[in-house]
């Protein structure tokens, strides 16, 4: 009687790179920092532009642009979910020394890590503002401090900065 060896079981160094390559992989992907995905929303028409911006992370406020006033206001929501807490005010018009006529404006938001005092941080997003016939684009903070209750007299925005994208247009 002949006894046969059981069969043996091949592995090529491929499928061991690949095996390897996908371990490594997915322990890279489980230590790595994990940043929540978040998107800012804005939407606008003939007379007015709004959008939300981060405030900090889990609070949102609600920005809206009047075209026809050049008044910038907002309001960001409480916690404790007991409506807005929490108004803003700026008034573009004058930040970005727009003449009487029709003013044609843009406004988006974007991230920025500003240092702030304790008394006043700032939220973690800014607000920029175009205004086309003057050629200016303006940046303005936010400054957070969320209240325990209703504040209904607004905190003023605070101009950064602001620059010329274009020379203004003749009238």
């Amino acid at each position: 009687m002949v006894l046969k060896a059981p069969p043996r079981i091949q592995l090529s160094s491929g499928w061991l790179i690949l095996a390897g390559g996908l371990l490594l992989g997915l322990g890279a992907a489980a230590l790595w920092p994990h940043r929540p995905l978040t998107a800012a929303v804005s939407d606008r028409n003939e007379k007015f532009g709004m959008c939300t911006v981060t405030m900090t992370e889990g609070l949102e406020a609600v920005f809206v642009l009047d075209f026809l006033t050049g008044r910038l206001t907002g309001a960001c929501l409480g916690k404790q979910g007991n409506g807005f807490v929490q108004f803003y005010a700026a008034d573009v018009a004058a930040d970005l020394g727009v003449k009487a006529g029709k003013p044609q404006y843009a406004m988006t938001t974007g991230y920025a890590s500003i240092r702030g005092t304790p008394a006043a941080q700032p939220a973690a997003s800014v607000i920029y503002v175009a205004e086309l016939n003057s050629g200016l684009v303006g940046c303005y903070a936010i400054p957070f401090k969320l209240p325990n209750s209703k504040n209904l007299v607004p905190i003023k925005l605070v101009p950064l900065d602001r620059y010329q994208f274009r020379e203004a247009a003749v009238e």
